[in-house]
């Protein structure tokens, strides 16, 4: 890599930019990935991200190959990274074979040397782990080490960023599609009111009931009014008095005359 600064602040930029809700986490693990090659020559990656579609990505078919593809989901730095939330480093295959029985074995005779796992965890928040098997036994530099290590945190910190946005993106379209709801109910309950000269209460039990009746929603059964798609006289049943009955305690009470009083 000829001009290390360079790649290392436009990589950085690259995965930070994730403040779009449209963004495919798909996409940007596999950019994350593909750039560790670029870090670590001579190297392979393996990487799993969790989310609302979990995302694996191997950038060598072998790895994904069974039974290859299985041993590094159960076993493996990747796995105890991940659930430590640290990174493991510099680790020599061939003398981690009672460490990683299935895993070791398995990646030596893919030509396989070393390997090395970093989290995407911050705080509480665990997003996956990466793993980077290399082909070279030297330890990798410290540089390599702190540059790799920043990788894995821009890219969790992007990726909780971009979740939290799409979250709001979603409540806020639902609080949006509520409020529209809410409007065209009111709009359809006047409606009803100044046809029927009934009261606005009693607008709304006309709706409601010819909803239920109807298996509709409320709000698009007041929106198909308001469009003109159904009329009034189409909600209501021919012949029907909409009049509400007079309660007993509003009917009027009788007393007998109060008697004269003697002069």
């Amino acid at each position: 890599m000829r001009n290390r600064e360079k790649w290392v602040t436009d990589t950085l930029v690259e995965l930070a930019d994730t403040l779009v809700p449209a963004l495919d986490p798909a996409n940007y693990w596999l950019c994350v990935a593909d750039r560790y090659t670029q870090l670590i020559a001579s190297s392979s990656v393996h990487l799993n991200a969790s989310g609302d579609r979990p995302v694996v990505v191997d950038t060598d078919e072998r790895l994904e190959a069974p039974p290859f593809g299985e041993i590094l989901a159960a076993e493996g730095p990747g796995v105890e990274s991940e659930a430590s939330g640290e990174p493991i480093v510099n680790v020599r295959l061939d003398e981690a074979t009672s460490r990683w029985s299935g895993l070791a074995p398995a990646a030596l005779s893919l030509g396989y040397r070393s390997v090395h796992a970093f989290p995407f965890s911050r705080r509480e928040d665990v997003l996956g782990a990466v793993t980077i098997l290399t082909m070279e036994t030297t330890p990798l530099p410290p540089t390599e080490l702190r540059i790799a290590n920043a990788l894995a945190d821009i890219a969790t910190i992007a990726m909780l960023n971009h979740r939290t946005i799409a979250g709001l993106t979603t409540t806020s379209r639902q609080l949006q599609g509520a409020l529209s709801s809410r409007v065209i109910i009111e709009q359809a309950k006047g409606l009803l009111s100044a046809r029927l000269e009934v009261s606005p209460e009693g607008a709304f039990r006309v709706l409601r009931r010819y909803a239920r009746g109807h298996n509709m929603r409320i709000g698009d059964l007041s929106a198909r009014l308001m469009s003109r798609d159904l009329t009034v006289a189409d909600l209501i049943p021919q012949g029907e008095d909409l009049t509400p009955a007079a309660s007993p305690s509003a009917a009027r009470r009788h007393f007998p005359a109060r008697p004269a009083e003697n002069n």
